[in-house]
């Protein structure tokens, strides 16, 4: 079982699968086991419920923290947008600024050439 280029939900259904495997071939074992140690057999299905639940919560909590991760890098990629919106708003601005400072500091010559007496 590798992660290859399988999406997280591929590679948690194929997870699964693997683990429903291992659970089927290992009930199948203890279910060979002698009818005069029941008691392994007994305790070995308490242990593989066990590992099951285990495995089930894991398995839920890959799957919220992936649907988490792609929630934030939806809203990582539209604040990026954003960003970079604002920034070409504020370059406009700073060269508007610059464009009105030099003509701010050209009015006082252009008033002395306009009305000179």
């Amino acid at each position: 079982m590798t992660m290859g280029a399988e999406t997280p939900v591929e590679w948690s259904d194929t997870l699964e699968k693997d683990f429903d495997k291992a659970f089927v071939a290992l009930d199948m074992l203890l279910g060979e086991i002698d009818s005069d140690q029941v008691e392994i057999t007994y305790e070995g299905r308490q242990k593989m419920t066990s590992l099951s639940a285990s495995f089930a919560q894991l398995m839920h909590k890959a799957q919220s923290m992936h649907h988490t991760i792609t929630r934030y890098e939806k809203e990582m990629s539209v604040l990026r947008r954003n960003l970079t919106e604002v920034r070409a708003t504020r370059d406009a601005m700073e060269k508007e600024m610059q464009q009105l400072m030099l003509q701010v500091t050209l009015l006082p010559q252009w008033l002395i050439f306009t009305f000179k007496p």
